[in-house]
C-alpha cells in the first residue's frame, strides 16, 4: 500500500463492463480534484463525429466490441503526456488487454509515477441488470442487448483478465467489491488509497 509521504497520484479503474468503473472514478475524481480520462467517453465523442473515423469507431461500438489496442493506447498515452508533472490522473477504460496494461505500466513507471489499480469486482448477473440499466437511461447503445452484453463479456474474459492478472503480478491491484451500494465503495476505494474519510 503507498505510504502517506508518496500519494499515489496515478488510478486506473478495471473491472468487468457495468461494474461502475466511469461512476466511481468520477466520483474519485470530484473528491480528490485529480483529472480524469475515460477511454470509453473519449470513444463516445469520437462516435459523434460526421467524418470517416466517427462513422468507423461507431460502426465498431455499436456492437459492443472492443476497440483496437492500438488506439486506446494512443488515447491513454497523448492523455498521460499531456498531464503536468504531480497532477493527479484517473484513467478508466484503459489496460484492458495484457499487452496495453503492460504498456500502461512501462509509460507511468519511465514517468516516474507510481500508480495503483482499483479492480471493482461485479457478477455477470448483476452487471448485466445495470447495463440494461444504464441502456435505457442513458441510451448507450453499446449495452442495450444481452446479446451486446455478453459479447462484452467476452472480450473481457478473453482479453481484460489477462491484464489483471499482470497488475496482480505487479502488485498494484486492490480489488474491491463492486457490488455494493456506490457509497460503500467509494468508501473502500478511499480507504484502499489512504486517502482521507
Amino acid at each position: 500500500m503507498p505510504h502517506r509521504h508518496h500519494p499515489i497520484r496515478t488510478i486506473l479503474f478495471i473491472g468487468r463492463p457495468g461494474s461502475g468503473k466511469e461512476t466511481q472514478a468520477r466520483r474519485l475524481a470530484d473528491d480528490t480534484g485529480f483529472h480524469i480520462f475515460s477511454t470509453g467517453e473519449r470513444f463516445r465523442e469520437l462516435r459523434e463525429h460526421r467524418d470517416a473515423l466517427g462513422e468507423r469507431v461507431r460502426e465498431v461500438y455499436d456492437t459492443g466490441k472492443l476497440m483496437p489496442a492500438w488506439f486506446a493506447e494512443y488515447l491513454f498515452e497523448d492523455a498521460l503526456l499531456r498531464a503536468p508533472h504531480g497532477t493527479g490522473v484517473i484513467f478508466e477504460g484503459t489496460g484492458r488487454w495484457r499487452a496495453e496494461a503492460e504498456l500502461f505500466d512501462e509509460v507511468v513507471t519511465w514517468l516516474g509515477r507510481s500508480y495503483r489499480v482499483l479492480n471493482l469486482e461485479v457478477s455477470e448477473e448483476e452487471a448485466t441488470r445495470r447495463q440494461l440499466d444504464r441502456a435505457q437511461t442513458g441510451g448507450r447503445p453499446d449495452s442495450n442487448s444481452e446479446e451486446k452484453i455478453r459479447i462484452r463479456f467476452k472480450e473481457f474474459t478473453e482479453h481484460t483478465q489477462g491484464a489483471i492478472d499482470f497488475f496482480r503480478e505487479k502488485d498494484v491491484l486492490v480489488n474491491i467489491n463492486g457490488e455494493q451500494g456506490p457509497d460503500a465503495i467509494a468508501a473502500d476505494i478511499r480507504k484502499a488509497l489512504e486517502l482521507a474519510q
